[in-house]
């Protein structure tokens, strides 16, 4: 391991329903769809995950499409959890790097967005950079890609995830990055019930770091 990596740290997160606020009528339909049309975990490797080239960045692309404005018009009202920004201070205190790492598009509608929904919440000076998803990605895939990139920067990389799916992908991809399941009651428990026999990098915890059983 180089030397100039040793003892440095990067905390990454997902940000909806994770560092953000998501509706509650929008969190239990997700779950009503994922019960009745469950979607199956990507099937890459490591090594498929190291040959993606993807641009994570904004992109000169705007929105297209009804089903995408009328997605852009819920996000743009949410706002950041009460607490995140004394959470974050903690961090960047203790000298610990903060990504995003968002299935948000990368459109520069979107990433404008999100970019000012930190600001108003008082937290965008924290993140030292954010991983978007490119069209086409699934964002899985997109988030494994930020996380691959990252543990090649620092010795301990730690991940919040709310999506008990992406945990696991995550999880079970890079044993040595600790995985955090953000758990919002009965909404989240079903999914994460159903489909994980826990990897040991996983644990449950609630908003904010609050360990739940």
């Amino acid at each position: 391991m180089s030397t100039e990596l040793i003892g440095k740290k990067a905390r990454v997160f997902d940000f909806d329903d994770t560092l953000i606020g998501r509706e509650w009528v929008t969190r239990i339909s997700g779950s009503a769809i994922g019960r009745i049309r469950p979607h199956s975990l990507p099937t890459f490797s490591l090594d498929d995950v190291f040959l993606l080239d993807l641009n994570h960045g904004r992109v000169p692309v705007s929105i297209s499409g009804l089903k995408e404005r009328i997605s852009f018009e819920f996000h743009a009202r949410r706002n950041v959890y009460p607490g995140v920004k004394r959470e974050l201070e903690i961090m960047a205190a203790e000298r610990v790097d903060i990504y995003g790492n968002t299935g948000r598009s990368h459109k520069r509608e979107w990433v404008d967005m999100t970019e000012e929904t930190l600001r108003r919440g008082g937290v965008r000076e924290y993140f030292k950079g954010i991983f978007y998803t490119p069209d086409g990605t699934r964002t899985a895939v997109s988030k494994a890609h930020g996380i691959q990139i990252l543990t090649g920067q620092y010795e301990e990389v730690e991940f919040d995830d709310d999506d008990p799916r992406t945990a696991y992908f995550i999880a079970q991809l890079f044993p040595a990055v600790r995985v955090n399941l953000i758990q919002h009651g009965s909404t989240s428990l079903f999914l994460a019930r159903r489909i994980l026999d826990d990897p040991s990098n996983i644990r449950r915890v609630g908003v904010f770091g609050k360990r739940v059983s």
